[in-house]
């Protein structure tokens, strides 16, 4: 592995790690801040920070963007943002426990295994296809979180894997088009033009009773835009540059560990035999995919 590699590596595991608090930070705001608000507010004020930071290249860039750079950039935003992003919270509010939610949106690394050999050329292999058997049983498993299937669970678990697959689609697209803009020019008004496009909808869910809690609240919604999202997605775009979107994908199977973890000592979750179960298999399939391939499996 070279240098560039292990850097990129290791910028995309501390991502994850950012990007595993996001469930249990948006289970202390709970239903008090509507999901479409919430995720206006996290991806506005981190499309704003990531263009600050790149002005130096942007006043070198911004004159040569032409008609399809800004249509890339609001493709990408749209399906990583508007979509992916907006489900990922109504499905937090849907599932009982963070962990899950947690569990469930890591499933997009079998969506980008799929995907990243048509949009990125990515290669297929015995291994990979193993891996996405696993992390689907392991999926599957987290719809009897509260110990058997509910309806709720399977309704949370369709809409978090709805959202996993909008996020495969833009690491895919963003890992095609990155090497052209920068990760955090790309990311920028990604994050700045999907916002944007949430903002009527945010608007007509606000109400004098959400404003108030978003005062109460403002510190998890802070901590939110920009550990959770800002300084997660520019570690996460950074290694992205360095490696290839299915590397980017796997490293995400490490997102549930962290998150139950953070789970049981911040909200003191509890887990059962199907959740423990699940992990594990999501967590054999990222062993199979990082490790080093034999001829039998190659």
């Amino acid at each position: 592995m070279s240098r560039d590699e292990i850097i990129g590596t290791i910028s995309l595991i501390a991502g994850v790690g950012l990007f595993s608090t996001v469930e249990v930070a948006s289970k202390f705001i709970g239903k008090s801040v509507d999901p479409l608000v919430l995720t206006f507010i996290r991806f506005f004020v981190t499309g704003i920070l990531l263009l600050c930071i790149s002005v130096p290249t942007l006043r070198l860039r911004v004159r040569l963007f032409n008609v399809t750079d800004i249509g890339i950039f609001l493709l990408n935003g749209f399906i990583g943002v508007t979509l992916s992003i907006s489900l990922f919270h109504m499905g937090v509010l849907v599932l009982e426990k963070a962990a899950s939610a947690a569990v469930v949106f890591s499933v997009n690394p079998v969506f980008v295994i799929v995907l990243a050999r048509y949009i990125n050329g990515e290669a297929w292999s015995p291994r990979k296809w193993i891996a996405v058997v696993l992390g689907v049983a392991g999926v599957i498993c987290f719809a009897c979180e509260s110990g058997s299937v509910t309806d709720r669970s399977v309704g949370g678990l369709a809409i978090m894997s709805l959202s996993a697959f909008f996020f495969a689609v833009s690491v895919c697209i963003s890992r095609r088009v990155m090497a052209r803009y920068g990760a955090m020019i790309l990311m920028g008004f990604s994050a700045l033009f999907g916002s944007l496009m949430l903002f009527p909808f945010a608007c007509m869910r606000l109400s004098a009773e959400s404003i108030t809690a978003m005062g109460n609240l403002w510190l998890p919604i802070l901590y939110l835009s920009i550990v959770g999202t800002a300084m997660a997605y520019a570690f996460y775009y950074f290694g992205l540059l360095s490696t290839s979107a299915q590397k980017a994908g796997m490293v995400f199977f490490l997102k549930p560990v962290l998150a139950s973890i953070l789970a049981a000592l911040l909200l003191g979750e509890s887990f059962n035999v199907y959740m423990i179960g699940g992990t594990l298999l999501i967590l054999t399939g990222l062993a199979l995919v990082l490790m080093k391939p034999n001829r039998i499996l190659q």
